[in-house]
């Protein structure tokens, strides 16, 4: 037979019992000062005050009406009462434990797990996946996540990898693409540089050093046509191998890089870099997600495919004004 629906009346009657019982803190801090014989144990057990544990347990006993503890020079000693609630207390605790670790271990078993190999631009990789792949591990701790960097196309890669993320589409068979997120440009600085030479519009570049990396060479030249400034010649450029070096160099104050905004979010909101230029941008080729098909099914990659995709769509609007 099914189980009853509980009537009306049972539902009163159930929250008038549950309104009899005392304060579940203060019996927390009953049961910890109860085994350590001392408050300032039990204030450390549960990370509180001595004061706040010794408030709990003054609640406590005016709600019972009655002393639970002998305060002595030494520490303190159940009462009879005391020990007699101790008992019901712990094994209250006890079945709560019980019950919520049964609880736990059935929605583990439901958990996804297994390996996801993700290939990503090493820039990307080290800017932005990085600080938020603890985020999916705390999600999914039974998924192992496996990370290699390149910038080869996937189709030349192999069987490597499950999910992918570059600066293309690739269309190739067992591989499909999907736009990621926009990949918006401007120029980047430290602060401390805009204290020697302010950049209040695009002209004031011209006493400033250009940050290059390998894999954008012609960026900042585009960047300054669409800007209205083609004929603009900068005090000096420098040019490294990849575009993390690129934006390590503004964070040292090095120059200007005209930099990926998903990729500098933490070292805005840090105060590492700032964009003197807001309005300034240019749209670079969007960052691309690319799937392998006959792996897309599996548990691990599609929890992963589908956290990264939510990850992106929280990447907000323009930066402030520096």
């Amino acid at each position: 037979m099914g189980r009853k629906s509980p009537t009306n009346t049972e539902e009163a009657e159930a929250g008038v019992e549950r309104s009899r019982l005392p304060p579940l803190n203060a019996l927390r801090s009953f049961e910890a000062v109860a085994q350590h014989g001392s408050f300032t144990a039990a204030a450390a057990q549960l990370n509180v005050t001595h004061w706040a544990v010794g408030k709990q347990i003054r609640l406590l006993e005016d709600w019972f009406g009655k002393p639970l503890f002998e305060r002595r020079a030494r520490g303190v000693r159940l009462t009879d009462e005391g020990a007699a609630l101790l008992g019901d207390v712990s094994d209250a605790f006890d079945r709560l434990a019980t019950g919520t670790a049964r609880l736990r271990d059935r929605g583990s078993a439901r958990r996804p797990s297994g390996t996801v190999r993700v290939s990503a631009l090493v820039s990307f990789a080290v800017s932005w996946l990085l600080p938020r792949l603890p985020d999916f591990c705390g999600q999914f701790p039974e998924i192992d996540v496996q990370v290699s960097t390149t910038s080869r196309r996937l189709r030349y890669v192999g069987g490597t990898f499950d999910i992918g993320v570059r600066s293309r589409h690739e269309q190739s068979v067992g591989l499909e693409s999907r736009v990621l997120m926009a990949d918006v440009r401007l120029p980047a600085c430290s602060p401390a540089l805009l204290t020697q030479h302010p950049i209040r519009d695009v002209a004031d570049l011209r006493h400033h050093t250009l940050l290059h990396s390998a894999s954008t060479k012609g960026a900042w030249m585009r960047w300054l046509r669409e800007a209205g400034a083609s004929g603009l010649r900068p005090l000096r450029q420098m040019e490294f191998e990849h575009v993390f070096l690129q934006q390590a160099a503004a964070v040292e104050g090095l120059g200007v890089a005209l930099a990926s905004l998903p990729l500098i979010r933490r070292d805005l909101a840090a105060g590492r870099l700032v964009c003197p230029l807001p309005a300034q941008t240019w749209r670079a080729p969007d960052y691309v997600m690319v799937l392998a098909t006959e792996r897309e099914s599996d548990a691990a990659v599609s929890a992963f495919r589908d956290w990264l995709v939510q990850a992106a769509a929280q990447e907000p609007g323009m930066p402030p004004t520096a």
